[in-house]
């Protein structure tokens, strides 16, 4: 359990970002440290499933899904395996970290209800994203009074191209490589992390799935309808613009696009109204 920071009395903003950061960068290890445990579990066991690194993508995954059903069934107590006893007690690791992390959410969640922004993230058109993704964000950026603009924020959660030998590119393509690598002092320069970025994604599907706004029914057995929030609003304009300016764009690119646009968009808000 991790010690409890906040108190009684109201934090300043500043001194709730800071104990916001704290608390992530804990968050982070405790984030990495089960997925490694968990991906070295399903690698063992899928290893005495037949699992071979030479074998076809397809039957890869497929192995690496039964070795999933079978650590299920194993902490179930409704299989048996001769790893039984190092699977169980890895599980009991991992459980421990799941247990830290959510210990870790509940007091950031905590911190998050001291700032202004608080009530404005609880509004009806600010629905996907919470509190918990706002001291998630807070945790990783810092008091957003640091940032003079919100382009600055975007680029710190990754969400900013960055330009080198005449290319402008996002951080994932350029970390790809297939469209040219940024030298070392330019991705010191860029500043890019791809966990910062997995954290604006998570934000971006929020806003995709669940910034829905209720409207008023016909009548009182009739549910109301639901009609898209800003953010979803966003999303559903720019997929369409995508399309229709890049017809040899897949659907899932005009997909991320579109999201990655509802993030921004968001964060902006964000900004704005953090800094009043």
């Amino acid at each position: 359990m991790p010690k409890t920071l906040t108190s009684p009395t109201p934090l300043s903003v500043p001194t709730v970002a800071a104990k916001l950061q704290q608390f992530q960068r804990q968050r982070a290890i405790v984030l990495k440290s089960r997925i490694m445990q968990a991906n070295r579990l399903q690698a063992v066991v899928a290893g005495t499933l037949g699992y071979q690194s030479n074998m076809p993508e397809k039957e890869r995954l497929k192995k690496f899904a039964e070795a999933s059903a079978l650590i299920k069934q194993i902490a179930e107590g409704t299989a048996d395996h001769p790893l039984r006893e190092v699977i169980k007690t890895t599980l009991v690791g991992i459980n421990s970290f799941d247990a830290l992390k959510g210990d870790l959410e509940k007091e950031m969640v905590r911190l998050a209800k001291q700032l202004p922004v608080a009530r404005w993230v609880g509004q009806p058109e600010q629905r996907g994203f919470g509190l918990l993704f706002l001291a998630v964000v807070v945790g990783e950026t810092g008091d957003l009074s640091n940032y003079p603009n919100p382009a600055k924020v975007w680029r710190r959660l990754g969400c900013a191209p960055w330009t080198c030998g005449g290319k402008t590119l996002m951080g994932a393509t350029w970390r790809g490589g297939k469209e040219g690598k940024l030298p070392a002092a330019e991705w010191e320069s860029f500043g890019y992390s791809p966990r910062r970025r997995s954290i604006a994604y998570l934000i971006g599907e929020g806003a995709v799935k669940q910034n829905f706004v209720s409207g008023e029914g016909a009548d009182d057995t009739e549910p109301p309808p639901a009609s898209p929030g800003p953010y979803r609003a966003r999303y559903d304009a720019a997929k369409v613009l995508a399309k229709a300016k890049h017809p040899d764009w897949s659907d899932l690119r005009c997909h991320r696009h579109g999201m990655l646009l509802a993030t921004k968009l968001l964060l902006k808000n964000l900004w704005v109204e953090w800094t009043g």
